[in-house]
């Protein structure tokens, strides 16, 4: 979505702009792994949360634990919300490889990671990452002393080679550093940040479902009752993808400003935003899946997982069928930027909503559409099949800037306001004989 090539490539050249989060208390350590090279440090408590049965779960639980090698004084642990680390394994003076594993295999390729290490004393650290199946390293690594403020690895630390093995160096001093693939933004996080914007409309967050391990789904809503369109916004299916949650934040936080624009578009449309989907994944550090290691963004029909039955319910609940829904949209990021719609979509042609959005969206940013038929089960064509909305697909690269990609986030909602508030009528629900789901 940058403004020119010229520009994208002078932004991702500069790094990414990362964002300060505050890290929640840590829930989930597990059971100890037994046997390893290191001394092994003791167990931290059991998690509360409640776990999949082993009837349903697909995924395999990340065992968390810490890793002790008393001949370099370091040590390393995966104890913290989002962390991911599976093993390690010290190959020389200071030299170390940290073994990631995805939650269920096959898997699409999105490897997350995220450890703590602790040096008693400064020392140079070189640390080899290492994934099954072939996978290739996928993010820069972030890096904090307190999990509050982060920075991006420079070229001169890390590297990627062609065949995807990465390499970082680091100079530590005494004390910790996390490792991060993106900076963890928890379900904690989640709800400030929800109870916050809702409050500036007079709206509350609520709970409409729980996840797997019994962690509330919160979503809030705001703008014009009764039988006004609805604008369904829905995010984090996928627990890596942060630059999509920032863009639904510049987003919502638009539709929900003190502005005229906005004040208008709230007395003709009426907005439900669900901005967190899976946080099981999220807390638990998977790469795609949700505590069964299922990805939910492929369940929007067979409805097997609690999450999806979840946020189906609630609508059906409203009331909010076919011919109510005036757009949906669902953020998420990937390798790149891009707005995946529907083919088939009527709107998508000249005087229709998708058409005029995606109109001034590219008069001022380099955006790809990528239409596709409805013939999976993913979020947006259940919502364009079974609700007859315009849906799109929200991708946001994993290396966009915060900057940019605020500002894009901001432009969408602009561009979308005066474009609800006196919409086409919505039509019922199409056909879909290629959509495989209910």
């Amino acid at each position: 979505m940058a403004h020119s090539p010229d520009r994208r490539a002078q932004q991702r050249k500069a790094g990414a702009i990362t964002h300060a989060t505050r890290w929640l208390p840590a829930a989930l350590a597990l059971l100890v792994m037994a046997g390893c090279a290191s001394r092994q440090l003791p167990a931290p408590p059991a998690a509360t949360a409640t776990t999949a049965s082993t009837d349903d779960s697909r995924a395999t639980p990340q065992v968390h634990r810490a890793w002790r090698f008393d001949e370099d004084g370091i040590g390393f642990d995966n104890q913290l919300p989002a962390a991911r680390l599976s093993g390690v394994e010290r190959l020389g003076d200071g030299l170390y490889r940290i073994d990631i594993a995805p939650e269920t295999h096959p898997v699409n390729p999105s490897p997350w990671y995220g450890l703590r290490i602790r040096s008693d004393a400064p020392r140079a650290l070189d640390l080899r990452f290492s994934y099954p199946h072939g996978y290739r390293h996928r993010y820069t690594p972030k890096l904090s002393r307190d999990g509050r403020d982060w920075r991006e690895a420079d070229a001169q630390a890390f590297e990627v080679d062609a065949d995807g093995n990465a390499r970082l160096r680091l100079q530590l001093d005494a004390g910790e550093l996390r490792v991060f693939a993106q900076p963890p933004f928890l379900p904690g996080d989640f709800e400030a940040w929800s109870t916050r914007v809702a409050a500036q409309v007079g709206a509350q967050p609520h709970a409409f479902g729980h996840s797997v391990q019994g962690r509330p789904l919160q979503a809030f809503e705001f703008g014009a009752d009764g039988d006004a369109p609805l604008l369904l916004v829905v995010g984090r299916q996928h627990p890596p993808e942060n630059t999509g949650t920032q863009a639904l934040m510049g987003f919502v936080e638009t539709l929900a400003a003190d502005t005229p624009q906005a004040r208008a578009f709230r007395s003709k449309v009426r907005v439900l935003v669900a901005p967190l989907l899976n946080p099981d994944g999220v807390v638990e550090g998977h790469w795609r899946g949700n505590a069964n290691g299922v990805d939910i963004n492929r369940d929007w029909g067979p409805f097997a997982q609690p999450e999806t039955r979840a946020l189906r319910d609630l609508l059906a609940a409203r009331g909010i069928g076919p011919g109510r829904v005036a757009f949906a949209i669902d953020f998420h990021s990937t390798f790149r930027d891009v707005f995946y719609t529907v083919a088939e979509d009527p709107s998508r042609a000249p005087g229709g909503v998708l058409h005029g959005w995606m109109a001034a969206m590219q008069a001022r940013f380099d955006i790809e559409e990528k239409p596709s038929v409805a013939r999976s089960p993913v979020f947006k064509n259940w919502a364009f099949c079974r609700l007859g909305a315009p849906a799109v697909t929200y991708e946001v690269g994993d290396t966009t800037p915060a900057g940019e990609l605020h500002e894009v986030a901001r432009h969408a909602a602009h561009s979308l306001m005066p474009l609800l508030a006196d919409p086409p009528a919505v039509p019922a629900a199409p056909a879909c004989p290629s959509f495989a789901g209910g």
